[in-house]
């Protein structure tokens, strides 16, 4: 209350005047302007419970008068009401007979109505009092709903386990101050900076993948657990990609035997078995084809490939896994590409009988990188009792001459320096010592400079030093490998029809190299060194049968880095012949068809 002036009266009942069209709310009758009154139960709550009572109170006095008045007129089918004039009278009940129930009042007496203000009374008091004892009740009851509604069935367990509750409400203060969010608030640098990170990376040939990664984190401010998460998601992607089965391959893969199985029946002893394969080995790979046999030209195929070797067969083996229906059709007289020599009645060759029905390789089936190749030929050779179909591989030459696999001589290769004239031969012996091997020959014997200790990075049998010293070998064999390292998906981009999905700076730089002649790539980094030019040429174009000019850059290097490779070469147990005898086993199996001797018109 201020001093010095009178109270007005409250805005929500001004005395003498119309009423308040927008009152306040909850305000007491008794309230007026300058003074508070904090007991909300007193100058709210009681008045409008005390009307109420009063009322229910008359009301339920009508209706004992009623009830009485329609006792003494004994109209027990009537009802009583009270008239105008305030005496009761008896109407006429309705014509189903019912009567309306009467009405229950929860207050009936002045003494309901004592007791409800002594309530209020009470009530009052409590709120009124020092301690606030019923603040600490009312917050443990909302407490309680609290943890009923938070926790549900788990209430029990969170009230036995403190620990769970601070770590739970921990969690909800990191989650409400973003601490989850996959995104910064802010970006860690400014766009135009990642801007010209981004231009740069890309100008470096750095895969799309790795670019999306640098821009979510860099631009958009993705946090790094999201980023790794996002990797992990991504790499699960593409292995469940990659271990899906091509459009119309079958759920279960036909079961196929070994060329060599043997029919049920009879055991027979290992020597017996020797010879059997033998005589497989002497028959040509195919069926010969028959002019007069008229299903060929009937029967339906779903891929029909034309050629010979082992690289055909593979394909058409690989086709019949995936469940397509394969015919190849090669011009020769054995579709493994191997030739039998006619030889002459005079010939010493014929006399003695030992080269006869023997095929031989006229072409060069020599595998580089082994356990790699063995890998790749599981899905095609896989038989029910062996993965590589009963095909074996046998590292060529011995430990005593270092597993040579290749005796090179090149015309105007020098003996002794680079000096020399080049008019003394020297056949250069090729073995699986690797690129610091070949280094080392170059200097002793071609005038190259000294390799360093090191040696090439992934290779065995050193350190992954990148000093090649002055060795020019050393350094145009590197130059190879990196260059041989995107071979891989520069030919799955062209299987797959999408040329620009070899996005690594290897694959790029094998990309171009297809388009170069191998001649630009040794005039520019072995400009010096003549000899070891003509024996890089010699190594990296020894089954192309053409000059350094029109041989591609990536058959050359692809062909080096394999003459080089530290695992040698190796060689099919049985020859050509024998691989494709397995794999012509399988399109067979798969009911395919390989023929021999078919000739082919444009």
């Amino acid at each position: 209350m201020r001093m010095g002036r009178p109270l007005r009266p409250r805005r929500s009942a001004p005395r003498g005047q119309a009423a308040n069209p927008n009152p306040p709310h909850h305000s007491s009758r008794t309230l007026e302007v300058g003074r508070v009154s904090p007991d909300v139960v007193t100058s709210v709550l009681a008045p409008l419970l005390r009307e109420m009572a009063e009322a229910s109170v008359e009301a339920h006095a009508d209706a004992a008068l009623m009830a009485a008045a329609r006792e003494d007129e004994g109209n027990a089918g009537g009802e009583a009401e009270v008239g105008p004039d305030g005496q009761p009278r008896i109407v006429e009940a309705a014509d189903d007979g019912s009567a309306p129930p009467p009405p229950r009042s929860l207050f009936t007496s002045k003494e309901d109505v004592d007791e409800l203000e002594t309530l209020l009374t009470e009530t009052a008091a409590r709120f009124k009092s020092p301690s606030n004892r019923w603040k600490v009740q009312a917050n443990a009851a909302k407490f309680e709903r609290l943890l009923d509604e938070r926790y549900g069935r788990l209430r029990p367990f969170v009230e036995s386990n403190p620990q769970v509750e601070a770590a739970f409400r921990g969690l909800q203060r990191r989650y409400a101050m973003g601490h989850f969010s996959p995104f910064e608030p802010k970006a860690p640098i400014s766009a135009t900076t990642a801007i010209m990170v981004l231009f740069m990376m890309k100008r470096q040939g750095v895969r799309l993948d790795a670019l999306g990664l640098f821009a979510a984190f860099a631009l958009f401010g993705l946090r790094p657990w999201a980023l790794v998460a996002l990797v992990a998601i991504a790499k699960l992607e593409a292995d469940r990609r990659s271990r899906r089965r091509p459009r119309g391959m079958p759920k279960r893969a036909v079961v196929c035997e070994s060329y060599y199985a043997k029919a049920v029946g009879d055991a027979e002893t290992e020597d017996e078995e020797r010879t059997r394969k033998y005589e497989l080995l002497k028959k040509p790979v195919g069926t010969p084809h028959n002019p007069a046999d008229l299903t060929l030209r009937d029967e339906t195929f779903d891929v029909i490939i034309l050629g010979s070797g082992t690289g055909t067969l593979y394909a058409a083996a690989l086709l019949s896994r995936t469940g397509r229906k394969v015919c190849v059709l090669s011009p020769q007289a054995d579709a493994s590409g191997c030739v039998e020599l006619a030889l002459q009645n005079e010939s010493p060759l014929t006399r003695s009988g030992r080269y006869d029905s023997v095929p031989f390789d006229v072409y060069s089936n020599n595998v580089a990188r082994v356990s790699r190749q063995q890998a790749l030929l599981v899905p095609a050779l896989v038989t029910s009792t062996d993965a590589q179909g009963g095909i074996r591989f046998a590292r060529i030459g011995s430990e005593s001459d270092g597993y040579a696999h290749a005796l090179l001589s090149v015309p105007g290769l020098g003996s002794s320096s680079a000096s020399s004239s080049g008019s003394c031969l020297e056949p250069v012996v090729v073995g699986a010592g690797g690129p610091m091997a070949l280094a080392e020959y170059c200097a002793a014997r071609l005038g190259d400079g000294s390799p360093s200790s090191g040696t090439l990075l992934g290779q065995e049998g050193g350190n992954n030093s990148d000093d090649s010293g002055s060795s020019a070998s050393l350094s145009y064999l590197r130059a190879a490998l990196q260059i041989n390292e995107g071979a891989g998906e520069y030919f799955q981009s062209k299987l797959l029809g999408n040329p620009d999905s070899s996005n690594s700076s290897s694959g790029q730089a094998y990309r171009r190299a297809a388009a170069v002649p191998a001649s630009s790539f040794l005039d520019r980094c072995l400009p010096f060194t003549p000899h070891v030019r003509s024996l890089m040429a010699a190594l990296g174009m020894a089954g192309e049968n053409s000059a350094p000019d029109g041989t591609s850059m990536a058959a050359h290097v692809s062909h080096l880095c394999a003459m080089i490779d530290v695992e040698g070469m190796a060689y099919p147990v049985g020859g050509p012949r024998a691989l494709c005898s397995a794999l012509t086993s399988v399109v067979e199996q798969c009911g395919g068809r390989v023929v021999t001797g078919v000739t082919l018109q444009e």
